[in-house]
């Protein structure tokens, strides 16, 4: 497992993103905003999000394969992946060898390539949590929107919102850690991490994320149990219920959408795990938030 000082991390993604925020101003960025289309379905070989990403280009190339649309992320452009859109990525050596920053509501991260060309998510920063959430990511929800735009202002729309995007990210870089917070054994840190980067994944385990972090399960779910006070798959179960929830308030996504985009495999398990924590169906839930 690969342990990076979190201090070091901010200031090199801090660094990293200032140069493609100067290039961007200078317009020497491309944009790729894919059209939303199919959100919320599976797909051969995809996944999607509940959050939108946002990504950067550091080396190399990705091929995205997005409903009725592909396209190829060379090294400087950016991109963003709109919420609920399925998508596949292929990592691509050229000149520089694969490197990608990706952005989402609660993390911050640099992609890799392994040598079975498996994208590695390291080094990765959580957002702390805190009161209001990540609220800069709405601009990647506006950024969606350019389409219904007249032609001639569609490129000054994009470069502004992806500009005040960027230094939003930068204020979360920057921004001082909370008082008060527990510091925990750096295997736990990056196990909740991991888990956070991949909870919508529905063959999530306690052996891929051993794996992942050059451990061995049992040693993982040891630890893990000692420091949260849960076996990790029961707290993995309790973070996607929390999403659930959240994705439950929004009244597009239907119940067999929020389970898949929570990380359940069938709608008929999401339904009993989530009663199971909540006491209510999704539905039942859905309809006591607006009966309120």
């Amino acid at each position: 497992m690969a342990v990076f000082s979190e201090d070091r991390v901010k200031e090199d993604f801090s660094q990293l993103i200032r140069r493609h925020l100067k290039r961007l101003r200078a317009g020497r960025v491309r944009v790729h905003l894919p059209e939303r289309c199919q959100l919320h379905t599976r797909q051969e070989n995809a996944f999607f999000h509940p959050e939108p990403e946002f990504f950067i280009q550091t080396g190399g190339a990705t091929d995205f394969v997005c409903p009725g649309a592909s396209f190829r992320l060379n090294t400087g452009d950016m991109c963003v992946i709109p919420r609920g859109l399925p998508h596949a990525e292929t990592p691509i050596d050229l000149k520089r060898p694969y490197r990608v920053l990706v952005v989402g509501q609660s993390f911050i991260l640099e992609g890799r390539a392994d040598p079975q060309r498996r994208i590695l998510s390291e080094p990765s920063l959580l957002w702390e949590k805190r009161v209001r959430p990540f609220e800069w990511m709405r601009y990647l929800d506006d950024l969606a929107e350019h389409h219904s735009l007249p032609e001639p202002d569609r490129v000054d729309f994009v470069r502004s919102l992806v500009d005040a995007f960027l230094l939003g990210v930068l204020y979360e870089l920057g921004r001082a850690p909370d008082a008060g917070r527990v510091i925990e054994p750096p295997l736990v840190v990056e196990a909740r991490k991991y888990v956070r980067i991949h909870l919508n994944e529905t063959s999530l385990s306690v052996r891929e994320i051993a794996d992942a972090l050059a451990c061995t399960p049992d040693h993982l779910s040891r630890q893990f149990h000692q420091v949260v006070g849960l076996k990790l798959m029961a707290w993995i179960a309790q973070e996607r219920i929390a999403l659930a929830k959240n994705l439950l308030k929004e009244t597009r996504h239907n119940v067999a959408e929020v389970g898949w985009a929570s990380g359940f495999n069938e709608p008929s398990y999401f339904i009993r795990v989530f009663k199971r924590y909540t006491g209510l169906t999704p539905r039942g839930y859905r309809m006591s938030l607006f009966s309120k």
